[in-house]
């Protein structure tokens, strides 16, 4: 199974982090916060999306707050019907492990596109596996530094004013290979082409 979406896959990403960070094992904080162990795990793996409940209890085992994990979660609809998201108030995903800090622009009331914009200190990477995630199709725009991108079994370096696309389910893996920060700016379709086709 793949995650959902991208979203899903980078909050399980840092709720993982966190964990190791207190090195506390999957049963401990599972028993901890009154879920399945296997309700913990597809939550790191990005293949279910907490509850805000469950985020909460969760936020509080590690100490930090819910909105610190995922900013903006709570702010809903409130202006313009959710199709407005100010600056500050945008989703993060900080992995500081992985040297990756993610920033989610698209407002509460965004359907079927994402809009986010990665930045990756040097050295900083998805890890050495491909990855994949579950729909949609992704289309990226290096904004400063170079990206060194490998789609299955090619690698691909990528400098500022460069795109690139690829479908969700491709296996992939991404690190910034040079010494000053890369910026990224990836628009994420959540449609699945197979819903779509005839």
């Amino acid at each position: 199974m793949s995650p959902a979406s991208v979203i899903d896959f980078w909050l399980g990403q840092q709720l993982r982090q966190l964990r190791k960070q207190h090195d506390l094992p999957l049963v401990q904080v599972a028993k901890a916060c009154g879920i399945s162990v296997g309700l913990l795990s597809q939550v790191e793996r990005g293949l279910s999306s907490p509850s805000v409940k469950v985020l909460g209890l969760l936020a509080h085992q590690f100490g930090v707050s819910v909105d610190s994990l995922l900013r903006g979660a709570g702010q809903g609809y409130s202006e313009s019907a959710g199709r407005v998201a100010r600056a500050g108030s945008h989703r993060r995903v900080d992995l500081a492990d992985k040297g990756i800090r993610k920033e989610m622009y698209t407002p509460p009331a965004g359907r079927s596109l994402d809009l986010c914009r990665a930045r990756i200190e040097p050295g900083g990477s998805t890890g050495d596996d491909l990855f994949s995630t579950n729909m949609g199709e992704q289309v990226g725009l290096v904004l400063r530094g170079t990206l060194e991108l490998w789609i299955e079994d090619r690698v691909l370096l990528l400098h500022a004013g460069d795109s690139f696309c690829y479908t969700s389910r491709t296996p992939r893996r991404w690190r910034n290979p040079g010494s000053e920060i890369t910026e990224v700016i990836w628009a994420i379709s959540r449609i699945d082409h197979k819903e779509t086709s005839p």
